[in-house]
């Protein structure tokens, strides 16, 4: 009976691990730049090459030339209010999803990082606009 209890206590707290571990996976680096509309904090986390898809403007850019995509977005589109919805993680791969206000338009920014050399960096970002 003891043994069975310590395997159950065990198993409980792995799972429990695993949960926490998951729900906060995307660096918060990431997302406080993103709240405050820091393009230049933001190309901290840039991979060598960064694909931005954007209304109207995609491609895959260096991390100046991302720096100064982003920087165009948030002058074009101040931030209100940005709120991450969704992350997740798989292999050494992870994403975010949130939820990016901006004065009477809303936009869904996806984030997707990998990790290289213990260092989070990010490859795209996918910025659509909502009707909401």
């Amino acid at each position: 009976m003891k043994f069975t209890t310590t395997i159950i206590v065990l198993m409980l707290s792995i799972a429990l691990f695993k949960v926490s571990a998951q729900s906060n996976t995307f660096p918060d680096e990431i997302i406080k730049a993103t709240k405050s509309g820091d393009s230049r904090v933001l190309a901290n986390y840039f991979n060598d090459k960064v694909e931005i898809i954007q209304p109207g403007n995609s491609g895959v850019y260096s991390k100046a030339q991302a720096e100064q995509v982003l920087k165009t977005f948030f002058i074009n589109n101040p931030v209100v209010d940005f709120k991450i919805l969704h992350q997740g993680e798989r292999d050494n791969s992870s994403f975010a999803i949130g939820k990016y206000s901006s004065r009477g338009e809303n936009f869904r920014i996806y984030f997707l990082s990998k990790e290289t050399s213990g260092s989070t960096l990010i490859h795209q970002i996918r910025i659509e606009k909502q009707d909401e």
